[in-house]
């Protein structure tokens, strides 16, 4: 498990066509700068739990979730002043969507979790829940997420494209003149249709692989590290 924030009017980078010699042309977007944080779920089997999408803010409104699909409708809205997650938030993802969602999986075996060592993931009432459904813990590193955390390894680079992409397609269309910028409402289908590519049963394995945690693989993080060459 691990959080990825969106600003809402951040698109991907793009090639554009325009007049010979012109440097740096810019294409309009709507500039906004709103961070979402969406805590993403993957496991080494190829599966993908539903997200949780945190919002920034004081409340939710029921308009922006009035039109979600069928699949959307599984994923779990919170918010907090600055769309961040906190303890209470980590809380909620464990009880509403980690517990529920894989408990069916592995019956009475423990289950893994695997995630960075943020103050939310440590604090009593998240341990002592863990330690109640027969879920271990492991914390990653400081400084290592990069190497070792599958979504950081194969995820979250893609996610972020196929976002933007999401972001430039809409922005390129001429809708965003009426809508006035990316509404909320509007991000949940931009990153609904980015996890469906994201995704795959094939690229969460493949990330879990290059993490070295599945099938397992000290060499695959340790080729990518370099010894610290004495200045003497």
């Amino acid at each position: 498990m691990d959080e990825k924030g969106f600003l809402l009017g951040q698109a991907a980078q793009a090639r554009v066509l325009c007049r010979r010699g012109r440097r740096n042309p810019n294409v309009t977007h709507d500039g906004g700068r709103e961070l979402v944080t969406v805590a993403e779920t993957v496991s080494a089997a190829g599966l993908v739990l539903s997200p949780l999408i945190i919002y920034s803010g004081t409340a939710q409104y029921l308009g922006w979730h009035k039109n979600l699909s069928a699949e959307e409708k599984d994923y779990v809205f919170s918010y907090s002043p600055k769309g961040w997650i906190d303890d209470r938030l980590a809380l909620m993802w464990l009880e509403k969507i980690f517990e529920p969602q894989t408990a069916p999986l592995v019956g009475r075996l423990p289950r893994l979790l695997i995630l960075d060592g943020h103050g939310s993931h440590l604090t009593f009432q998240f341990v002592q829940f863990c330690l109640d459904h027969s879920i271990l813990l492991l914390c990653l590193p400081s400084h290592s997420t990069h190497l070792l955390q599958p979504l950081d390894v194969g995820l979250f680079a893609p996610y972020q494209h196929y976002y933007g992409c999401e972001v430039d397609d809409y922005q390129r269309s001429g809708h965003n003149s009426q809508t006035l910028g990316i509404k909320k409402s509007l991000f949940i289908r931009m990153v609904a249709n980015a996890r469906k590519k994201t995704f795959t049963s094939s690229n969460i394995c493949k990330a879990f692989e290059g993490a070295g945690i599945w099938p397992l693989s000290a060499r695959k993080v340790l080729g990518k590290m370099r010894p610290e060459v004495s200045s003497r």
